[in-house]
């Protein structure tokens, strides 16, 4: 067995995607391979006693070990695991490997040499490191100073779906709605989106945007968007589950993890073909370009209009979901570790 301690600094916080990954895979280890590994929580805060709750609770409720940083040496651990996109502190000595979800901080605009800095630790420090996908696994071998044969490739996955649940909003009275899920980044290309739907209502064909994230009020949407916010986990299926089309229309991604999340559900996916979102869909996503207006508006109209196009993207994407679980990705991760030399 090997006993690894968990870089937690930021899993009371992180409640998106990597937050997720950390949660999904500390519960497949404790419950799906818990002869092979065991897991300690690694904290900033000394004396983690006193933190130990808050992030037992953040875990999802595994009774796992909560130690200071400080208290490493004496924990008799094996390897040190840091899932936050990189090494976020250095003074230890145990064996590490880093998952960089991504290369953006280097390929993106907006970064300075602060956000890299943990990479090029990474890169420094440990034995291997881990990716969401091929596509971003080529991009930190050519921006790292890394071997590329120490990269492992290790696409994520997607829980089950949750049973539907009473929710407090209407989704009935959004439909047909197209949704969207993440933030009012450039790169996620909502504005091109509200374009496209407009584009569908124009047509003739009743529709409505529906946005899920951090989205401005103030941002320039058409006055038919229904900018929810964050919502719970129960709302959000429900939207999966009651939406003509999840539109993904992102330019950069290291994965795209809500293209599996949405087709877990039932929903017919529509997604840009760029970067690493390919390897979310597989052959379950109608693709895109995303710059291309008057494409996404011809997908979009044809899910609503066409019942049986519709019911064909469901019935891959429901497929698609169930072959890419967070248990294989576990496996896969554990198989990573179990290569890195131990001291």
């Amino acid at each position: 067995m090997i006993r690894v301690g968990v870089d937690a600094w930021n899993l009371p916080h992180d409640r998106r995607g990597i937050g997720r990954y950390l949660r999904a895979l500390l519960d497949a280890f404790a419950h799906d391979f818990n002869d092979r590994i065991a897991c300690t929580l690694v904290v900033p805060e000394w004396p983690a006693l006193f933190a130990r709750k808050r992030y037992r609770a953040a875990a999802g409720g595994l009774p796992l070990p909560v130690i200071s940083r400080r208290a490493i040496d004496a924990a008799g651990l094996d390897l040190l695991w840091f899932p936050f996109n990189g090494v976020s502190w250095t003074r230890f000595a145990l064996p590490a490997i880093a998952t960089l979800h991504d290369a953006s901080p280097f390929v993106l605009p907006g970064y300075d040499e602060a956000a890299r800095a943990p990479f090029r630790e990474a890169a420094r420090r440990c034995a291997r490191i881990i990716t969401d996908s091929h596509h971003a696994a080529s991009e930190l071998a050519h921006v790292l100073p890394f071997p590329s044969e120490r990269i492992d490739a290790v696409p994520l996955g997607v829980a089950p779906p949750r049973a539907p649940l009473p929710v407090t909003l209407d989704v009935a009275a959004l439909e047909p709605f197209v949704l969207f899920v993440g933030e009012a980044e450039e790169r996620k290309g909502l504005p091109m989106l509200a374009r496209a739907v407009e584009r569908v209502r124009a047509s003739g064909v009743a529709c409505r945007l529906v946005a899920v994230g951090r989205i401005p009020p103030d941002a320039a949407l058409p006055p038919q968007t229904s900018l929810l916010g964050h919502v719970d986990d129960a709302t959000l299926a429900a939207l999966y589950r009651a939406c003509a089309a999840f539109a993904y229309p992102s330019r950069y991604e290291g994965f795209g993890l809500p293209v599996l999340e949405a087709m877990s559900y039932g929903a017919p996916v529509v997604a840009s073909p760029a970067a690493a979102i390919p390897e979310a869909g597989g052959d379950a996503a109608r693709y895109v370009a995303p710059e291309d207006v008057d494409g996404w508006a011809d997908a979009l109209r044809t899910l609503i209009v066409a019942p049986d196009a519709a019911a064909e993207l469901r019935a891959r994407g429901l497929v698609r979901a169930q072959t890419m679980t967070w248990q294989a990705c576990a496996a896969r991760t554990l198989a990573a570790m179990e290569t890195v030399p131990l001291r």
